[in-house]
């Protein structure tokens, strides 16, 4: 995709989920990076050759290398990642509003917000996670709890990924980039409508233990800017503008 001269791609990585392809059909192009083990099973569950980044299984045989491995080699001057279990995009004013599967509209809002990156210089963006009406307060905001797309833009995007930092990467993320440019652009009128660890896949094989030791990394790195209510399962960004 091509904006005013600016390049443009959607990726989705993915892995055990060629069974059920969703996020494929949302948009009019997007790319999956799979695992070059995987990539026959994705071509034949119906994704073009062409849209299939296969690449070796140890480069991205976790999700947040998976997503580095994107950030570093990603071509265009803004890309979005999206994750591969999302059933259609919504709208949220006063009420939330399917977008009902249409193509063209969610594609070019992706396009939208790639574009209002690159005229504010902002270098990295995401939808929220809570599509709830009272949560509708303006049309974008500089920070919030990312969700099932990102979008980077080359020039401006400085975080790099965390090996310590497993869970709530995405959110390791957004403490960076606020660190260092800070600001991101979250749009909260836009929002994904995802099945989250439930189909096969994903992150569905994480462990406690595993969740609980990188949320303390997180909580020993950024201190009081990233707290956890484990009674409620919420991460929390604690930076004040």
């Amino acid at each position: 995709m091509v904006m005013e001269e600016a390049t443009f791609a959607i990726y989705v990585p993915s892995y055990k989920r060629a069974n059920r392809i969703l996020t494929y059909r949302l948009f009019e192009k997007c790319k999956y990076l799979v695992r070059e083990s995987e990539k026959a099973a994705y071509i034949e569950a119906g994704i073009a050759e062409d849209d299939v980044w296969a690449v070796d299984d140890e480069l991205i045989n976790s999700g947040s290398k998976a997503y580095q491995y994107i950030m570093d080699n990603a071509p265009e001057d803004v890309f979005a990642i999206a994750d591969d279990d999302i059933e259609d995009m919504k709208y949220m004013l006063s009420e939330c509003r399917d977008i009902g599967k249409n193509v063209e509209i969610i594609t070019s809002e992706m396009e939208r917000i790639a574009q209002l990156m690159l005229d504010l210089d902002i270098g990295f963006g995401f939808v929220g996670v809570n599509a709830i009406p009272y949560n509708y307060d303006r049309e974008f905001c500089w920070k919030q709890i990312p969700g099932a797309i990102k979008w980077f833009n080359r020039k401006k995007f400085v975080a790099r990924r965390d090996e310590r930092v497993t869970e709530n990467f995405d959110i390791d993320l957004v403490l960076q980039e606020l660190a260092v440019n800070r600001i991101c652009l979250s749009p909260k009128y836009f929002y994904d409508k995802g099945v989250i660890d439930k189909n096969a896949g994903g992150n569905s094989e994480r462990k406690r233990a595993d969740q609980i030791a990188s949320i303390n990394n997180m909580k020993a790195k950024w201190g009081k800017y990233f707290d956890y209510n484990f009674a409620k399962n919420k991460p929390i960004i604690n930076v004040k503008r």
